[in-house]
C-alpha cells in the first residue's frame, strides 16, 4: 500500500517531534530546576516568571520547528513554508501578548481570579488563532498536517 504524500508528511514530522521532543524534555527539567531556584531566591515577581513560561516553551520549541521548516520546504514551494512559519510566529505573538496583558492586569488579584480571566480570554483566543492558523494553512496546501495530528500521531507510535 503506497503511502500518500500528507501521510509520508506526517510520519517525518512524528520522527521529527518524538527526536525533538526527547531533548524538549530534559530541558523542561532544567527550567523547572531554575524556576524552583529563583522562586526560593525571590529573585523574580511571580508575574514575571508567568509572563516567561510561554518564552521557555517557545525556546524549547525551537529545535522541533526549524526541523518541521526542513520537511515541509520538501512538499511546498519556499514561499509557501515561510508563509506557515511567520503565521504561526505571529499567532504566537497574539498569544502571547494577551498572557502578558491578562497577567499585568491581574498581578493584584487572587490565583484563582487570575486564573479565572486566563481562562475566560486566553482559552477563546486560542481556538480562533488555532482555527485561523489552520484555515489559512489548508488554503495553500492541501495536504497540511496539524500539530494535534502530529501529537496524536506520536501518541500511537510511543504505544
Amino acid at each position: 500500500m503506497e503511502q500518500t504524500l500528507r501521510e509520508e508528511r506526517l510520519q517525518a514530522l512524528t520522527v521529527a517531534y518524538i527526536e525533538k521532543n526527547q531533548l524538549q524534555n530534559k530541558s523542561w527539567v532544567i527550567a523547572a530546576l531554575m524556576a524552583t531556584a529563583g522562586t526560593f531566591t525571590e529573585i523574580f515577581s511571580t508575574t514575571m516568571y508567568l509572563s516567561l513560561l510561554p518564552l521557555v516553551f517557545l525556546v524549547f520549541d525551537l529545535p522541533f520547528r526549524l526541523e518541521k521548516r526542513k520537511i515541509l520546504a520538501r512538499y511546498l514551494s519556499s514561499d509557501q513554508v515561510t508563509n506557515q512559519s511567520l503565521l504561526w510566529l505571529g499567532i504566537q505573538f497574539v498569544l502571547y501578548g494577551s498572557l502578558y496583558t491578562v497577567i499585568l492586569e491581574t498581578k493584584e488579584m487572587s490565583i484563582w481570579k487570575i486564573a479565572l480571566w486566563m481562562l475566560i480570554i486566553l482559552a477563546p483566543v486560542y481556538y480562533v488563532t488555532d482555527w485561523l492558523f489552520k484555515k489559512i494553512a489548508r488554503s495553500g496546501d492541501p495536504d497540511f498536517v496539524s500539530d494535534k495530528e502530529i501529537h496524536a500521531n506520536v501518541k500511537e507510535v510511543e504505544e
